[in-house]
């Protein structure tokens, strides 16, 4: 049997989420989770326009596509539904197109193409901080799009995600139009069909600089920048759903029971006497199937797929390895932020789940493991830690989770 301890800032039903309530104050978390979260959108009008200056300013977007080169193949540009990726733009230009990349990129966008960079959280700190924050507290994966629209541009004709967003603008501003989800929470194995007529659209509004909107995975939008350019963050939120856990689970059970792995017989589809015996058959199955499903198992398993989501935040990783020798049982150190974690014990072992690897303990200090790793970013010292591990012993769990990347120094 193992013992299970959920990270702490994963439980988003009760525990508080202050990266959340600051990305949609002042509206009260639970009033999101309640009625809007897979619901329905939810617009917030601030008057603030410097809401998102910490996260990403228009002078910040010109210095990523400034040194982002010839090899940044995440951007791409689109001007009413067409995608261009900027590696292409350089094509047909000679010897020395590519190297040109970046001055094709700023012709589209003189001329109405919008500039999409997508997952900038990987090279934009501030960002990245966000990201790790708000993924850590609600068990999700966060991708950060920047979309910037020229003025009285439009990028993507009306559409529909197969994930939640929330759009946060950081300047500028857009005339936003959407309706309701054609389908209810779409996957990623039902996109938008773009052959469709476009539905008939049920709001509009504008967002301005400080404004956020949330919208349910399935609702159709699009926006078109007003006179000045648009530049705002697109959080997508991918969080591991009942179908992957439930399959994820089937998968585990397959793979150990031969009997799902077996063909039907040969010529069922025609032979009607064939077709009724597997009736039977079938039902032995779903028998098989039902006792070997376990709901500990599958929760157990989403969980650790929550932890192991998003890119370790190690930033000061390399200064921290170098003062290792020296620290001593009263230095200060403190988790780092953003970190998803569990720990399990099982079989005498305590293990630590982060950044997609187990760091391992006797199952002795399991609680001391857990209190360390509990303290979010408070600081804390070795010999702060309840119990009756020795001084040595401290200095060696801290130690062993600074040098892996856990705790931190700065």
């Amino acid at each position: 049997m193992t013992t299970f301890y959920p990270a702490a800032d994963t439980v988003h039903s009760t525990l508080p989420t202050p990266e959340l309530a600051r990305l949609i104050g002042p509206v009260p978390v639970a009033e999101f989770w309640q009625q809007h979260w897979e619901q329905k959108p939810l617009l917030i009008n601030r008057k603030s326009p410097d809401y998102y200056a910490d996260l990403l300013t228009l002078d910040g977007i010109d210095e990523v596509l400034s040194l982002a080169g010839v090899g940044l193949n995440d951007i791409r540009v689109v001007v009413e539904g067409k995608e261009t990726p900027v590696a292409e733009l350089g094509s047909g230009r000679g010897r020395n197109g590519t190297s040109n990349a970046l001055e094709m990129l700023y012709e589209r966008y003189r001329s109405g193409s919008t500039i999409v960079v997508n997952s900038l959280q990987e090279r934009r700190l501030s960002l990245q901080r966000a990201a790790g924050a708000l993924g850590s507290e609600l068990g999700t994966r966060i991708q950060m799009n920047i979309y910037l629209t020229p003025p009285g541009s439009q990028g993507f004709l009306p559409h529909y995600d197969t994930h939640d967003v929330f759009i946060a603008q950081v300047y500028g501003s857009k005339v936003w139009q959407i309706t309701e989800a054609p389908y209810e929470l779409p996957l990623a194995n039902r996109p938008h069909d773009k052959s469709q007529p476009a539905p008939e659209v049920t709001r509009e509004f504008e967002l301005c600089a400080g404004d956020l909107l949330y919208m349910p995975r399935g609702t159709v939008h699009s926006g078109a920048a007003n006179e000045a350019a648009s530049l705002h963050v697109t959080i997508g939120l991918h969080p591991v759903v009942w179908a992957q856990a439930i399959q994820d689970e089937f998968t585990r059970i397959v793979a150990g029971d031969g009997r799902f792995r077996r063909s039907l017989p040969v010529g069922f589809a025609r032979d009607q006497a064939v077709r009724e015996r597997l009736h039977a058959e079938c039902g032995e199955l779903f028998d098989a199937l039902h006792e070997q499903l376990s709901a500990e198992k599958l929760i157990a398993d989403a969980a650790a797929r929550v932890t192991s989501m998003g890119s370790p935040p190690l930033r000061h990783h390399l200064q921290d390895l170098e003062k290792l020798p020296h620290t001593e049982v009263d230095t200060p150190v403190r988790r780092r932020p953003g970190v998803r974690w569990q720990l399990t014990v099982e079989d005498g072992i305590a293990g630590l789940h982060f950044h997609n690897k187990t760091v391992r303990f006797p199952a002795a200090v399991a609680e001391e493991v857990r209190y360390v790793a509990e303290q979010g970013v408070d600081w804390i010292t070795g010999n702060a830690i309840p119990g009756d591990l020795d001084d040595p012993g401290r200095k060696t769990l801290m130690r062993t989770l600074l040098g892996e990347g856990f705790l931190t120094l700065r």
